[in-house]
């Protein structure tokens, strides 16, 4: 079956810009319809880019990308001058008149986030993320344990760090999530869509264009926190797993054991790692629009 007859994704995107827009369009754009990616097109409508999430992090004070627009000027000029497609990327994309199978191969192979979906002419039709993936996996065991696909170790920050801190993790080690943790108990989460929608709030861009940045950057991650945080132990099947995050609308699970937290595990470790696992076998049912995974050999 075609990706057109099947429709897994969005479509359109809920969130696309013309590649001249600013980037403090992409930020208002990601914090009203809570996405982690903005494709780019020209007048024809045609995909020539795509905006991360991280890309933004970084550019709100998190790396490089700062230090490139907004050191010299301020951050509220930065957000209000620089075009979108200055920090954007050619995103890989599928067509609709590919096999849904293909989406999926593609996905998992190339191990990325996002996927734009375009016609012939290479007009923005839609987008498939990992989120739309992982929705499609069966209810079924996999026999694979949340601890050979979690992340360790768990980077964390106490609930007191500012935010630029927890920009300046994400960026650096390339994560979505730090959990917020005293001694070892967990107080909160917080995500690069926490983030973006808090630079986002007139009263956050209020202080920006006072020249107020130190003031945002200072504030406490627990400021923007999330809570409570839903946990897992380390031998629950991953499939387990992925129905506990889907119950509860969310893309991560911190990983405890004894109480104590010591990993992450997210919908971008079941579709990066899980196929690498010695002896798990992926089926596509198009027919049934999802997808079986399971260890059939050890």
């Amino acid at each position: 079956m075609k990706v057109s007859e099947i429709r897994v994704g969005r479509y359109p995107p809920a969130l696309y810009l013309e590649q001249e827009r600013p980037v403090l369009d992409v930020v208002k754009g990601m914090a009203e319809k809570w996405v982690r990616h903005c494709p780019l097109i020209d007048s024809s409508e045609r995909l020539v880019g795509m905006v991360s999430i991280r890309d933004i992090v970084n550019f709100l004070g998190g790396g490089p990308l700062y230090e490139k627009y907004a050191s010299t000027n301020g951050l509220f000029d930065a957000l209000r001058s620089v075009e979108a497609k200055e920090i954007s990327y050619k995103p890989p994309f599928v067509r609709l008149d590919d096999d849904f199978a293909e989406v999926i191969e593609t996905m998992l192979e190339r191990r990325v986030g996002a996927l734009a979906v375009v016609d012939g002419d290479m007009r923005l039709k839609g987008v498939v993320s990992e989120r739309h993936i992982v929705a499609l996996f069966a209810d079924t065991k996999t026999y694979v344990k949340v601890k050979e696909l979690m992340n360790t170790p768990l980077i964390s920050l106490p609930p007191e760090a500012p935010i630029i801190e927890g920009q300046r993790e994400m960026t650096r080690h390339r994560i979505r999530r730090i959990p917020l943790v005293t001694g070892t108990a967990l107080k909160g989460i917080v995500t690069v869509k926490d983030v973006v929608k808090y630079y986002a709030e007139p009263g956050t861009l209020s202080l920006l264009e006072r020249g107020e940045e130190e003031k945002v950057h200072s504030t406490p991650l627990s400021y923007i926190a999330s809570h409570p945080v839903i946990t897992v132990e380390p031998d629950v099947d991953v499939g387990d797993a992925i129905s506990l995050m889907r119950r509860h609308g969310i893309g991560s699970l911190v990983v405890v054991e004894e109480g104590r937290p010591i990993g992450m595990f997210s919908e971008r470790d079941v579709v990066t790692k899980l196929p690498q696992i010695k002896g798990v076998e992926i089926f596509v049912d198009e027919v049934e629009r999802r997808i079986v995974a399971s260890r059939v050999s050890f």
